[in-house]
């Protein structure tokens, strides 16, 4: 019988991540506008960045090559036909992102408010899903949330997001709630995910695992948090 080899693990994930810097605050929004092309209105990355209870990490594309690979088939099938359209519409608009500049594929934006860390948003390029990118962003998320001796880490996901909310248990959130229309585009609700106390050692030796397991798929990836 013919035995299939098992794939070489990646050594190195062609994605780091950083705090957002000014420059980057263009294709930040592009970005946002890709990823949630109804939202409104828009993060104002600029008054975020002087925010003191905020911190904002975004993932660069290692070799500093803009050019996004072609979208997946099936992704682009199952993504709802008006994100789609209003996703081309803002790409007519061009790029943020120009020759010379590090290139962005996702964000993450973290509100630290007492001893809670809440996330406000994951957003990743459409043609960079499925790459780890965005699993990326949580752990650097809950990495730096640790950092700042934060005790929960908290997030709202639209009701209808089930790949979101999948990834989110698989990392110990779990639902404590619903806000009524809460995503003003369409009113849809937001259930309330909230983890265990992430510095207790459950939750560690769940997250050191979870990360050795994001590590062995993708490849190890750089991660400075502040």
């Amino acid at each position: 019988m013919r035995m299939v080899e098992e794939q070489p693990t990646p050594q190195t994930m062609p994605f780091t991540v950083r705090p957002m810097a000014a420059e980057d605050i263009a294709q930040s929004a592009e970005v946002e506008r890709d990823a949630f092309p109804t939202l409104f209105p828009p993060t104002s990355f600029r008054r975020e960045l002087s925010n003191k209870r905020a911190r904002y990490l975004v993932a660069q594309r290692l070799d500093g090559n803009g050019a996004a690979p072609p979208p997946r088939g099936p992704q682009q099938r199952h993504d709802p036909l008006f994100n789609r359209l209003v996703r081309q519409i803002w790409r007519r608009r061009g790029s943020g992102w120009a020759p010379g500049q590090d290139f962005i594929t996702g964000f993450v934006g973290i509100w630290y408010m007492v001893d809670e860390a809440h996330i406000v948003a994951i957003g990743v390029r459409s043609a960079y899903r499925g790459l780890g990118v965005g699993e990326l962003m949580l752990i650097a998320s809950i990495e730096q949330a640790l950092e700042m001796d934060a005790r929960v880490v908290t997030l709202e996901v639209r009701v209808s997001n089930l790949v979101a909310q999948n990834l989110y248990k698989k990392f110990g959130f779990t639902e404590r709630g619903v806000r009524k229309g809460y995503y003003t585009d369409n009113r849809e609700d937001a259930f309330i995910m909230t983890t265990d106390p992430v510095q207790s050692d459950p939750f560690g030796e769940r997250f050191t695992r979870l990360v050795g397991e994001h590590r062995h798929r993708w490849g190890e990836a750089e991660r400075k948090l502040f």
